[in-house]
């Protein structure tokens, strides 16, 4: 158990897992070249200082620091180390032959940052966080599910830093890169890391979960993601469990009780398993759960009212996990609600935006077909004169499943009651079939073609009091659509009222 630290020390924590903490002293750091070569079987080719902290964006400030030339499929960080070098780069780890990086010639004039080859500067930057990771004392929290893990990240890595210094992954830092670069940025000080697991295709989580070693692990829910990598939903929570099997037995596993995917882990889990839920008794559950101007209350173990300045039921179980986490690491339940209610709405995560009398939910961070329908409950659950609006745009990487699941969500914009919906794109076609089929009348169904075209048709039937749900994947750039509204309509750009139900 992590005992919360002391009022002195919040501030500078704070610093910490809002990344402001700067560049960080070299001095005492175990970034050799000797060890980097050791730790990532590669050999050292020239010698210099040691480097603070790892980096793979030469574009940014690199004193001190270890530039890893990291190989994608339309990039080479090869291409970019005498950036990296003319930045202040104290070592370089690169995997392609000296002789095809002639522009090294040139070091001997410049500052000398150490080289170090290996087969594969991607592997090595995984083995260089493993080992940074095993350096510290920080407990570390990994955080995994289809829908909610980043804004439960954003909400722990806050309450922690209230009460200890907490780093966290900063924006959706996931994958083989991010995870990495998270666990890079502990320092000796550090006693809690917050950091988020993603997957796209198989084996990914129990990869970075090998390499983060988290004390405790939380699966927010299993849902129809990444199908086009995962192939099923059991394949995803075949993935998802990666994270619980891969705990210590001292260790805590937070499950959702309430979806059966994610409560059937426990039994790969030897770490200690604790579930929330909101409809049933459980570790840590929820009852009497409404939506209100300020956001959502709920009784916390059927007993002590909570409000989150935040809608939804699905922010329920974030909130629950937190609590959990949190408790497990010291802190006192008061600290933790305090702390819960300050958090800021997480950007572009149903938050709503006043445009003139209209209110503009914006949920276009992302999309999948469990976080649609949380948002249209969230929706259905408020009420006013005005009517209800859902802008829908595609839902990517569904694979074979995709059409029938643009179909259910069409369906469930009915079942939940929405007055009307507006989808863009052919690849959005599947949800307005699938309203119309389920009883929506064909009127207040509307099929436009890119997000200007759904602009021009929002500004014509929007009327004060509506409320408009606006929600797609990422790469729809349905936020666009957001801003523009809020100039067109007269936006203020802040947090709306909202009428409870």
């Amino acid at each position: 158990m992590v005992a919360p630290m002391n009022r002195r020390r919040e501030e500078r924590a704070a610093e910490a897992a809002a990344g402001r903490s700067g560049t960080r002293s070299s001095r005492g750091s175990w970034l050799t070249a000797a060890a980097i070569a050791r730790v990532a079987g590669g050999e050292v080719v020239r010698r210099g200082s040691a480097a603070a902290t790892v980096t793979t964006d030469s574009r940014a400030e690199c004193t001190g620091k270890l530039f890893v030339a990291l190989r994608g499929e339309n990039h080479d960080g090869h291409r970019f180390v005498m950036d990296a070098i003319r930045r202040g780069a104290a070592g370089l780890l690169i995997d392609r032959p000296l002789a095809e990086l002639p522009e090294l010639a040139e070091l001997g004039r410049l500052a000398p940052p150490f080289l170090v080859q290996v087969p594969d500067t991607g592997k090595a930057l995984l083995d260089l966080a493993a080992e940074h990771r095993r350096r510290h004392r920080a407990k570390v929290i990994g955080i995994t599910g289809s829908c909610g893990k980043t804004s439960t990240k954003e909400w722990l890595g806050a309450v922690l830093a209230s009460a200890m210094p907490t780093v966290r992954s900063p924006g959706s830092y996931n994958n083989q890169i991010g995870v990495p670069l998270t666990l890079f940025s502990i320092d000796p000080e550090t006693r809690a890391a917050v950091v988020e697991i993603g997957t796209n295709a198989p084996g990914e989580i129990a990869q970075l979960t090998a390499v983060a070693r988290p004390d405790v692990g939380i699966v927010t829910c299993v849902a129809a993601a990444h199908l086009q990598g995962l192939g099923s939903l059991e394949g995803v929570a075949r993935e998802k469990a990666a994270l619980p099997l891969g705990l210590p037995e001292e260790g805590l596993c937070i499950l959702n009780g309430d979806d059966a995917a994610c409560r059937a882990m426990a039994a790969v889990a030897k770490a200690k398993v604790q579930f929330t839920s909101v409809s049933r008794p459980a570790d840590w559950f929820a009852t009497e759960v409404r939506f209100h101007a300020l956001g959502t209350t709920f009784l916390l173990q059927g007993e002590r009212p909570v409000t989150l300045p935040r809608l939804g039921t699905h922010n329920v179980y974030n909130a629950l996990a937190v609590i959990a986490a949190a408790s497990h690491l010291g802190m006192a339940e008061e600290h933790i609600l305090r702390a819960l209610a300050a958090v800021p709405s997480a950007a572009r995560r149903l938050e709503p935006k006043l445009a003139g009398g209209v209110t503009i939910f914006d949920d276009t961070y992302n999309m999948n077909p469990q976080s649609a329908k949380a948002a249209l409950q969230a929706l259905a659950g408020l009420c006013a004169a005005g009517r209800r609006i859902v802008v829908f745009g595609e839902m990517l990487e569904l694979g074979a499943q995709s059409e029938a699941l643009h179909r259910d969500l069409g369906a469930e914009v009915v079942r939940s009651r929405q007055d009307l919906l507006v989808c863009i794109g052919d690849g959005a076609r599947a949800i307005a079939e699938g309203a119309i089929a389920s009883g929506m009348p064909a009127a207040n169904v509307h099929l436009v073609a890119d997000v200007a075209s759904a602009l021009a048709l929002l500004l014509t039937i929007v009327k004060d009091g509506d409320r408009v749900l606006c929600k797609a994947s990422r790469r729809v750039a349905l936020d666009r659509l957001v801003d523009r509204l809020l100039v067109e309509l007269g936006g203020v750009g802040g947090h709306a009222a909202m009428e409870c139900n």
